[in-house]
């Protein structure tokens, strides 16, 4: 029968050889975590824009199902103004009578909310109309699907496509344009977002 030594050295790890482990694994931690937080805010403002352009086309589609005009206002109230909310809301009727940031979204008999998304500004992700464009609700056609901006609750034909922003601060912006026909298009203003072309 063999015996072992007392001096053996047990199995494990030494608290100095713990230490360098730990230092190893904060080092790659500090390393990694903003290219990481990038792709999370990325993400996010890649989601936002996504779900305004799937319900720009939900309310185009809307449209041409109850054979009746289907508007889209948007919330231009700036953070300055204290509005925890950044949001727009999908109706028919008179768009005057409609507010994303209250609870329902719209009053009156003829007025009626399809549908309102609310996004906090406390996200970072502010969706809005660019501040040189006068027209914040977007109409769409039954007959044809094609777009008119609104003006109090008066339709015109638009001049320019009608654009909607999606920003977060630090990491870009998304730009979404409805040409007259009603069919949305996305870039980026500085180019900076992969896969998504610069505006022009």
């Amino acid at each position: 029968m063999m015996r072992h030594s007392g001096n053996a050295r047990p199995n494990g790890l030494t608290l100095i050889e713990l230490m360098i482990v730990l230092a190893v694994a904060a080092t790659l931690v500090v390393l990694t975590a903003p290219p990481f937080k990038r792709m999370i805010e990325m993400q996010r403002l890649r989601s936002i824009n996504a779900t305004l352009v799937t319900d720009l086309q939900f309310a185009r589609s809307e449209a041409a199902s109850r054979n009746q005009n289907v508007l889209v206002r948007f919330d231009t109230t700036t953070s300055a103004n204290g509005s925890p909310l950044t949001c727009y809301v999908i109706l028919v009727g008179s768009n005057t009578n409609c507010n994303c940031r209250n609870t329902p979204a719209c009053t009156g008999t003829f007025t009626r909310e399809i549908r309102t998304v609310q996004v906090q500004r406390s996200l970072g992700p502010v969706i809005q109309v660019p501040s040189g464009q006068a027209q914040r609700t977007v109409g769409f056609d039954p007959a044809t699907g094609r777009i008119s901006v609104y003006t109090a609750d008066v339709p015109t034909p638009p001049s320019a496509p009608f654009k909607v922003e999606v920003t977060l601060p630090g990491v870009g912006a998304l730009v979404t344009s409805l040409e007259a026909t009603g069919r949305p298009t996305v870039c980026s203003p500085s180019g900076r977002i992969s896969g998504v072309p610069a505006c022009t």
